[in-house]
This record gives structure tokens, sequence and C-alpha cells, in this order.
């Protein structure tokens, strides 16, 4: 362009702009919070006494004074052992100024922090919801979702290829429906259900529905916003973490469950802290650190329900 300046004489220097910014693609806050119960444990575990249900009738009594029949209530154990977790960060003494006119990065970096450890209770939950779970006297018995029994002998599971003709499928209102099905078969409380899923089952939802046409589907919200809060009884919860299951890249391990479910032991709260370190030339150092475990209560009240990203 005519006129235009090339280059700048050397006295003229570049503006910063006066604050430190997160990447904002990323997860920054704890998206599962409320959807669990919480407990605080003081202590390097905590036992949870549960008494099973009672699937049998009562006995009708036949004659007077009759002698009495008793019969044992089924004892289950369950428990938490909160695992320490920490993020440290050093920020040199002289960066404040050699950074020039950007501030110490001291807090933003605490805020990062705050973000790692939101993150980091996602992970804890979701791995208590589909990982092996320990149970007994002892604490010692490994305990996996089922894969056998209930209604379409799968367990827990709602299978890859589940009502697609033996095809691997995408998250369907089929596999939700029977998400359902397999809850309500094991009487769980309706209020209080969730699902937890990734960005690509969302979108295999959204542009599986053939009625996207009808002037009936003008009010579906997940048409209309792009996102689904609620359906099929079901809170929905987006977040990328939620995991692969074991030796695939492509087969992502949704879960759906009830609140009362699911519990969270707390040993110690999200607690940050900022020190100079002597031994580290006055360094500064921000250290995050987290005490905390999650358990299933039992498993009749959550369920895997596996999707396909590659379809």
């Amino acid at each position: 362009m005519a006129g235009s300046i090339l280059n700048l004489p050397p006295h003229f220097a570049p503006q910063f702009d006066n604050n430190w910014r997160e990447i904002m693609a990323q997860q920054t806050e704890h998206r599962l919070a409320g959807c669990y119960i919480s407990d605080n444990i003081n202590g390097n575990r905590k036992r949870y006494d549960q008494m099973g249900s009672q699937n049998y009738a009562m006995r009708q009594i036949t004659a007077r004074a009759q002698k009495s029949e008793p019969s044992d209530i089924p004892m289950f154990i369950r428990w938490v052992t909160p695992r320490p977790y920490d993020k440290t960060t050093w920020i040199d003494q002289f960066d404040d100024t050699l950074l020039g006119a950007l501030p110490n990065p001291d807090s933003a970096v605490a805020r990062n922090h705050g973000i790692a450890a939101a993150r980091q209770k996602d992970i804890i939950i979701l791995n208590a919801l589909l990982g092996v779970n320990y149970t007994g006297a002892q604490g010692t018995t490994a305990t996996a979702l089922p894969t056998t029994g209930g209604p379409n002998n799968t367990g827990q599971v709602v299978g890859v290829t589940y009502g697609s003709g033996g095809a691997n499928s995408g998250l369907t209102l089929a596999k939700l429906t029977q998400a359902s099905y397999v809850m309500d078969s094991n009487d769980v409380a309706e209020d209080g259900r969730y699902m937890a899923y990734a960005a690509k089952q969302l979108n295999n939802l959204i542009t599986n529905v053939d009625q996207v046409n009808s002037v009936l589907y003008n009010d579906v919200r997940a048409l209309r916003d792009g996102r689904i809060k609620d359906f099929m009884g079901f809170e929905f919860k987006r977040l990328q973490l939620v995991p692969f299951i074991a030796g695939s890249t492509t087969i992502r391990s949704c879960v759906a469950w009830q609140r009362n479910f699911l519990t969270l032991g707390i040993g110690r709260d999200v607690m940050t802290k900022m020190d100079i370190l002597p031994t580290q030339s006055q360094a500064i150092q921000v250290y995050t650190c987290l005490l905390m475990d999650a358990t299933r209560m039992e498993e009749a009240g959550v369920v895997q329900v596996n999707c396909d990203e590659s379809v």
C-alpha cells in the first residue's frame, strides 16, 4: 500500500497486555459437581456398611402363636481410600522484572492450578463409576461392573453394538432407552439420574434425528440449541474426560448413574499455597494438593454405555 510504514523506528516499543490469560479451549470447571454424595474422611480410609435388598415377600401367618422363622439380612461393605494428588510450579524471582510490562504470573498460575484440580475431581469420579471398586471386610475384594445378568444378560453394561444389528454404533436412542431400562429393572430412584458423555455422542444424537424437517421438532431444545440438558430421565454432563475402554482409542465408556449410588470421600479438599523457596534462589512456589477418592455404593445404579466414535 502506497504511503504505508513498513519499518518502525527502533525506539518504538511494543505494548503488552497487562493480564495473563488461560488457554480458552480447555475444561475449566468441575462439571460433575453436585452429582454425588460428598463425605469427609478423617483417617486413611473409611468403611461404609450397607444393608442388602429384601427381595422376598413377607410370610403369611396361618396359625395362632405360629413358630417364628427368622431370615438373615444381607450385608455389604464399601471402602473409600483417599489418594493424594498435587501440582507444583516454580516462578523465578526475576520473572516480574524480566517479563517487562507483564505482571508477576503467580496469581495466573494459581488459577491454572485450580482448573487442574477441578478436572482431577472429575477424573476421580469417572474412575470410580467405571473402574474397580473395593469391597469386603478388609477392603481387598476388587469389584467391577457386572457384565452378565440383568434384563439383557449384559449386566450393567450396554454394549457398543446394542440396537444396531451387531455393528458398532455411537450413542443412540436405543442405548439411552436400555440404560434407563436397566436402572428401572433394579428399582433405582428416578430422580437424580445423570449421563456423562463426550462431544461425539452429542453429535450422534443430534445428527441422527430423522425428523429434523418436521415442525414438531422445532421446539426440541437439543436441535435448537445444539445441547442436551436432560432426556430420557437423565441430566446430561458433557466432558471430554470420559475415558475410552481399555485397549481402544475409538470406543468411549459413557456412563449413567443415580446420585445416591456414588460417594466422593474427601480427606482434604483443594488447597493452594504460595511460598518462597530460599534454596531455589528465592523462587516462588505455587503448590496445590487434594486428598480424595470415590466409590460406587452399589453397581445397580451405574450403567456403562459404550459408544464407538469412529462410525
